[in-house]
């Protein structure tokens, strides 16, 4: 029996191959042609929501208060409907090239972290998380950094929305044999081993109502997996309810400066 999806499609006639590919080419065309279209609209009601906040809050008359928070609500909506479209439009063009090589300029993980952790204590806030941070300057990789930015973010992001407050968060970058690993431990609820093998496909969700509330979209973890796919690494994943994960993305010695 063939292990891979590769080995799978290669057996099928070429005719349905083909058939199969341009249904695939149709279907990103698709999203990408819908995101595009909705981010001028969406950014039009978003700036005028903006300015009725701004007319709200400014003027203290008690009839104004109802639809301040009517207003805030209707902009934080939007708020996610722009990071919905940011994330398909970013999907839509990794599995787009998802044959072609990413850039191969030196990216400096260390500081590329650093700024992400500095940017997860401020979405923590008033959780109080305890974000640690340990990574080997002389370790870098050939990469897209932009890339890699948002697969490093996505993860340690996940970790801050699914740890409760006062909760550990254990970042590190190191070197060990000739592979480079970056690792996420959170003390997080923690994923049923059902759901493991599936929570990188597109909008799957292993708790529904609490990635609503949190603000995901539901495609951050299918963004990882194609980043990973195009800097030749693979996810490894190992977690327990209530015990919390440990997200592992591994970077073969090819990608190592």
């Amino acid at each position: 029996m063939k292990s891979t999806l590769q080995e799978l499609l290669a057996e099928l006639p070429r005719p349905v191959l083909t058939h199969i590919q341009n249904l695939e080419r149709m279907r990103q065309d698709f999203v990408a042609n819908v995101s595009h279209e909705l981010r001028t609209p969406l950014t039009v009601i978003h700036g005028y929501l903006e300015t009725l906040l701004e007319q709200t809050e400014a003027e203290h008359k008690q009839e104004n208060k109802q639809a301040h928070k009517i207003f805030s609500q209707m902009y934080q909506q939007t708020l996610r409907m722009e990071n919905l479209l940011a994330d398909l439009l970013l999907l839509s063009s990794l599995e787009t090239d998802e044959q072609l090589q990413p850039s191969k300029q030196a990216v400096d993980v260390a500081e590329l972290l650093k700024v992400i952790c500095d940017e997860a204590k401020q979405i923590s806030g008033n959780a109080n998380h305890h974000i640690s941070l340990e990574a080997d300057t002389s370790l870098k990789l050939r990469g897209n950094e932009n890339e890699l930015r948002s697969l490093f973010s996505n993860i340690i992001f996940n970790a801050v929305k699914y740890t409760p407050k006062g909760g550990k968060i254990a970042v590190t970058w190191q070197r060990q044999k000739n592979e480079a690993k970056f690792t996420v431990k959170d003390t997080g609820i923690g994923i049923s081993k059902e759901h493991i093998p599936r929570i990188t496909e597109r909008f799957y969700r292993v708790d529904k109502a609490r990635s609503r509330e949190s603000g995901g979209t539901g495609l951050g973890l299918a963004i990882v997996k194609h980043v990973l796919l195009r800097h030749e690494g693979k996810l490894e994943i190992d977690s327990k309810i209530g015990e919390g994960s440990v997200f592992t993305c591994v970077f073969p010695a090819s990608r190592i400066i």
